[in-house]
Order: C-alpha cells, then structure tokens, then sequence
C-alpha cells in the first residue's frame, strides 16, 4: 500500500514539476520568438536565456518560502524554552 502510496507521490511531483518547467521555458521561447520577430536579435537572446533559467529561479523562491516558513515556526515552538532560559541568572565562573 505504501509503495502505491509513494509511486503516485512521486508521479504527481514528476508531472506538476515538468509542467510547470515546460510552461516556463515555452513562455521564454515565445517571448523569444517575438522579439526576434521584431528585429532585436539580442533581446530574443536574452529571453531565451530567461526562459531557460526560470524553472531555476522558481524552485529557488519555492525553497526559500519552504525555508522561512520552516524557521518561523521552529522559532515560535522554541520561543517559551528561550524565554525561560533568558529567566535563569547567569553567573560566571572566575
């Protein structure tokens, strides 16, 4: 059962993330076609290289949201411990 469980885990990722990828890069590569299209080849250039990096970019800001949220809420289950370790004196040995 949890083999299953796991095999349309993982499917379920593999699909959401190579279409999230694909929209991405294919969005890069019309605006690319676009602004060849018009005459600037640097500028199709550059949005091909957009398109190709932000599938990168994206999975960054989805960690580092991950991560924030992860440390907010470790920070909020340790506060009272701090709290009450801040509350003991502290006396130092000479």
């Amino acid at each position: 059962m949890l083999n299953v469980f796991l095999s349309v885990a993982a499917g379920y990722v593999i699909a959401t993330g190579a279409t999230t990828s694909a929209a991405l890069v294919g969005r890069g590569l019309v605006r690319a076609t676009k602004t060849a299209l018009g005459g600037d080849a640097r500028g199709a250039a550059a949005e091909v290289v957009g398109g190709l990096v932000s599938p990168t970019l994206v999975s960054y800001a989805a960690l580092a949201g991950l991560c924030a949220e992860v440390f907010g809420a470790a920070r909020e289950l340790a506060a009272p411990a701090v709290d009450e370790i801040d509350a003991v004196p502290f006396h130092r040995v000479a």
